[in-house]
């Protein structure tokens, strides 16, 4: 016969010893389970950091190849530079309308570098450091429209210079054609001497004066440089001021004197507006030179600074 109580303990028993068994292989799962996820996010953990790390080695690797490029092109600018002053010292000196411009004086170079990466490289922290990249920085930039600055400052002289210069040559007309016409309408007779000819103007006292002080400016020889080229601050000071004071004591009376007077007038304004627009541009070229003057200085003191 079969003992059903003994069947129904050992039932018991089995139920007892499967209910542990479930209980140890969830808490198994929640271990696992936990040890997975805490190595998941180690591994993440350890690869960002490794990424962040190469990407910091990038970072600076690429901060100072582009603080390399940079140096660079300071250094070809800083030649530039030099061949520009000496093109502007020499143009100053012998003021002859003829610049010799240097293409490489620019600073398209600067739309190629991040400020930011300058700045990293000398550390923000650098006060002293920070203010001379600021200085350096404010240089490049005012260079942004140097070249066509100094064409059209040129090219603005040269225009008003010979502009002005078309009224200055008026002299010509004083000195050779109206001399011709005044000697040949108020002439009364001439007689050949052994100083050459003696011109007889009558009453005609302008007229002859006018023809004295013209052969005497013709025949001075300070009036002519080496070339035999017109010294033209000496064509003023020996042939048009005197005309000028001359043709006053005969006005209105005269109606040569009026005419001459009119010219060598002309003559002497265009002169001094010559003189005035040279003037003014020239010490427009002397800020270009001062300007490229401090930005060599502002490159030189950088590349001192990154050395």
């Amino acid at each position: 016969m079969f003992d059903f109580n003994l069947i129904v303990q050992e039932a018991e028993k089995m139920t007892s010893f499967w209910s542990f068994s479930q209980n140890w292989f969830d808490i198994l799962s929640l271990v696992l389970t936990i040890l997975s996820l805490w190595l998941a996010f180690y591994l993440g953990e350890r690869g960002y950091k490794r990424d962040k790390k190469d990407k910091a080695k990038e970072q600076k690797e690429l901060i100072k190849s582009e603080v390399k490029l940079f140096e660079n092109n300071l250094g070809q600018l800083n030649l530039a530079i030099d061949s520009q002053l000496k093109a502007l010292e020499k143009y100053k000196e012998e003021q002859n309308f003829s610049l010799e411009f240097n293409p490489d004086v620019q600073v398209d170079f600067l739309k190629f570098i991040d400020v930011k990466h300058i700045y990293e490289a000398i550390g923000f922290k650098k006060e002293d450091g920070i203010g001379k990249v600021n200085s350096l920085f404010a240089g490049l930039y005012s260079l942004n429209d140097f070249r066509h600055s100094l064409r059209d400052s040129v090219r603005t002289y040269i225009s008003r210079y010979t502009t002005l210069e078309k009224r200055f040559y008026l002299y010509r007309k004083l000195m050779y054609r109206m001399f011709h016409e005044i000697c040949n309408r108020r002439t009364i007779d001439v007689r050949r001497s052994p100083q050459g000819f003696q011109v007889n103007f009558g009453d005609n006292e302008f007229a002859e004066k006018f023809f004295h002080h013209n052969q005497a400016v013709l025949s001075n020889p300070d009036l002519l440089n080496e070339n035999q080229v017109v010294i033209r601050e000496k064509l003023i000071e020996l042939f048009i001021m005197p005309l000028i004071e001359l043709s006053k004591q005969f006005i209105p009376v005269d109606e040569d004197a009026i005419e001459v007077s009119d010219i060598a007038n002309e003559v002497n304004a265009a002169w001094i507006d010559m003189e005035v627009v040279t003037k003014a541009h020239f010490n427009e070229i002397e800020g270009h030179i001062n300007s490229l003057e401090k930005v060599k200085t502002e490159i030189t003191t950088f590349l001192e600074l990154v050395k």
